[in-house]
């Protein structure tokens, strides 16, 4: 009889513990998810413009040869323009046979009748000040083709911090203004990742533009660039 009661005693105190967990729920974990954004921006101060030396020839050797003599003068040209050694590098070269064409004007691949040789030159501009000069003084040399030009910021390393700053304020202010609103107080930051980071594209002027040496330089306006980030961040909820 008493190793009965022992056990119904022992019975009674696990259904106990049982009850107690089931009636005991854990305190609820509220959080709120916003997004933060951020746009800062800044006048470009570098410029990257692409030559082209096209030449054709008889033979490959010789349109290499001419596109090759053309791409020297060019390189002369813009480094007296002032263009540092280290902000000149060449690009792609590229050779193509040319085609026979029938009096219908349908072409003849048959028939190779000479070569195009291209010499592609990219140069990096520090004052966006001397591109016009710089674009005059290559077209002179013998660049033919000006394939892209477009405006840049050399370091954002400063404009990417700031837009970070500002863009974790931004989501702070959201999370605040939506806690109050549901009777809540914004607690710790509990998640916090950055995204973004990029630039606005600046448009591509004069792309695979044909140019003779009697052209001016064109005037250049640099404008302004954005730089836009984005936060998102999860907060505790008190």
């Amino acid at each position: 009889m008493r190793g009965i009661l022992l056990s119904a005693a022992v019975l009674t105190l696990i259904t106990a513990c049982t009850d107690d967990t089931i009636i005991q729920a854990a305190p609820p974990n509220r959080q709120i998810n916003v997004t933060g954004e951020a746009t800062v921006s800044a006048v470009p101060d570098i410029a990257m413009l692409s030559f082209t030396v096209r030449a054709q020839g008889a033979s490959a050797a010789e349109a290499f040869a001419q596109s090759a003599e053309g791409m020297e003068s060019v390189l002369g040209a813009v480094g007296q323009a002032g263009v540092a050694e280290r902000d000149r590098q060449t690009g792609e070269i590229r050779l193509n046979p040319v085609f026979d064409y029938d009096e219908r004007g349908r072409q003849n691949r048959n028939k190779i009748v000479g070569y195009e040789a291209f010499n592609t030159l990219t140069v990096r501009l520090r004052d966006i000040g001397k591109a016009g000069g710089v674009i005059d003084a290559a077209v002179r040399a013998g660049a033919n083709g000006l394939d892209s030009f477009r405006l840049g910021i050399d370091d954002t390393t400063g404009l990417r911090d700031e837009a970070r700053i500002a863009a974790v304020r931004d989501a702070r202010r959201k999370a605040e203004a939506m806690a109050e609103a549901a009777g809540a107080r914004l607690g710790d930051v509990i998640t916090l990742s950055v995204s973004g980071g990029s630039r606005s594209p600046q448009p591509m002027m004069m792309r695979s533009m044909a140019m003779e040496a009697d052209m001016p330089g064109p005037p250049i306006e640099a404008g302004e660039q954005d730089l836009r980030v984005t936060v998102n961040a999860t907060f505790a909820l008190k």
